[in-house]
């Protein structure tokens, strides 16, 4: 029975599968097509995890900043779109950046993201000029001012180097190194500390400076001094240490030297220059005059050369003999003149000097112009009858003492007095001119006063010129 069942088993088997051979195939391929399409369809969106994100200042916005995945593709499969339209990276802020995601599946995700511009790199301090590393070299009595040896530069604020700020001042009046400490910070608060060496050393020569041009002219006879011509300075050593000068100046020869000056600091830096020296007769003789004005009287002579007392060269020596004299002045009219004296030396210097003249007539001649001032000193003094001075005066003793002092002796009484000189209208008296009234007088000392011991009680004061009748000359 078992062995029955078997055969009938077998039989059915093989007549089923080899009979349906040809559609068994197709239909198994089929389902195996079915199964494995429906597992690779993939409706998952990307995921943009990031909300908000830094960047540094100048970046490029990128899509592996903002934390892009997806179930199935990689970064680099995906279809990222950032819109930064509204984004500058050189300009600090927020900005709202739009980032789409897509994949192979077309699956899209769009986010908002706050990307913010921020500044965390700190100023470079960058030493300027020849010097090089950390050793920056000043020269001697420069600059105190270290921004004028280090620049300070900034990714964002540009340039910060007046905002550097240093642990103490730089001495540029004391030779050697100095260490010195500089910080700068920038808006964003980043901050940059470097301690540089300053070398301060002396390598500029002094200067040698003409004061009137490299080459002078002087004077025959004159005394020479170069430093008259050249100036010599240095920029550490207040006086500088040597100073040579190849060459002399005859001033009593003429012709042309050329001297070499050479100045040297403590330094040992050394300069170098030429002043050429002419000599020659640059100076116009001297006319002395005995006077430089002079009052004669009408009709009387008179002499210019006798006013001249000499005319003396530089170089030619005495040249009296070879002055020459313009005069005009005539003694017959009265009236101001001039008398020229001029000169000329052999080498064309001329001078000139004039001499005023005034001829007077007889009646305009004042007296000793000092007896103003004599009167003058004894104003304040008692009146008292009989007395001559010099503490107390009468009328007559005082005008007496006045002349006496001046030079000229004059009669005691006012009577004797207008008596013993020449009476002359109140209308052409002069300062020191006696004036008389009967029984009384004084000295006239211009401006309509007189000075006068008037009577007992009184002192030596001033009075007015109407109350006397002529006045006196002597």
């Amino acid at each position: 029975m078992d062995s029955n069942i078997k055969t009938n088993l077998l039989e059915m088997m093989q007549e089923h599968v080899l009979k349906r051979k040809a559609m068994f195939i197709p239909m198994l391929c089929i389902s195996t097509f079915g199964l494995v399409g429906y597992a690779a369809v993939d409706k998952e969106k990307p995921t943009i995890e990031a909300n908000k994100i830094e960047v540094l200042y100048g970046t490029k916005l990128d899509k592996t900043m903002f934390a892009i995945s997806d179930n199935r593709d990689s970064l680099d499969a995906m279809d990222v779109k950032i819109d930064d339209t509204s984004y500058d990276a050189y300009q600090l802020g927020i900005y709202n950046v739009e980032v789409t995601a897509t994949d192979m599946f077309s699956n899209i995700s769009t986010k908002v993201v706050q990307v913010e511009v921020v500044d965390k790199t700190a100023p470079e301090l960058k030493p300027v000029g020849g010097s090089q590393g950390y050793v920056i070299n000043v020269e001697a009595n420069g600059s105190k001012d270290v921004a004028q040896y280090v620049n300070a530069s900034d990714n964002v604020d540009g340039d910060v180097t007046p905002f550097i700020e240093t642990n103490k001042k730089l001495d540029t009046s004391k030779l050697g190194s100095q260490m010195i400490e500089l910080s700068v910070s920038d808006n964003a608060g980043n901050t940059t500390q470097q301690t540089f060496e300053f070398y301060v050393s002396d390598t500029t020569a002094p200067t040698i400076s003409y004061k009137k041009g490299s080459t002078v002219t002087v004077d025959y006879g004159s005394q020479f001094d170069y430093s008259d011509y050249v100036k010599v300075s240095d920029n550490f050593d207040k006086t500088v240490k040597s100073i040579d000068v190849d060459g002399t100046v005859n001033t009593k020869k003429d012709g042309k030297t050329t001297l070499k000056i050479t100045a040297k600091d403590s330094s040992g830096n050394t300069s170098e220059k030429s002043l050429t020296v002419n000599v020659g007769d640059l100076s116009a003789p001297k006319i002395s005059l005995s006077k430089s004005s002079v009052e004669i009287t009408k009709g009387k002579s008179f002499s210019a050369k006798k006013y001249l007392e000499s005319a003396t060269d530089n170089k030619d020596g005495n040249l009296t003999s070879k002055v020459k004299i313009s005069s005009s002045v005539n003694t017959k009219k009265a009236g101001k003149y001039t008398v020229t004296y001029s000169v000329s030396d052999k080498a064309g210097n001329s001078t000139s000097k004039s001499l005023k003249v005034t001829v007077v007539n007889p009646d305009d001649i004042a007296p000793n112009k000092g007896m103003v001032a004599t009167a003058k000193s004894r104003l304040g003094c008692p009146y008292k009858w009989g007395a001559t001075g010099p503490s107390s005066f009468d009328c007559s003793g005082f005008t007496q003492w006045v002349y006496r002092k001046n030079g000229k002796s004059i009669p005691r009484t006012s009577s004797a007095q207008k008596s013993g000189g020449r009476t002359i209208s109140l209308s052409k008296v002069k300062p020191g001119d006696i004036v008389w009234r009967p029984g009384h007088v004084g000295i006239y000392v211009g401006g309509g006063r007189v000075i006068h011991s008037p009577h007992s009680g009184a002192v030596v004061s001033y009075t007015s010129l109407s109350g006397f009748t002529c006045g006196v000359r002597y």
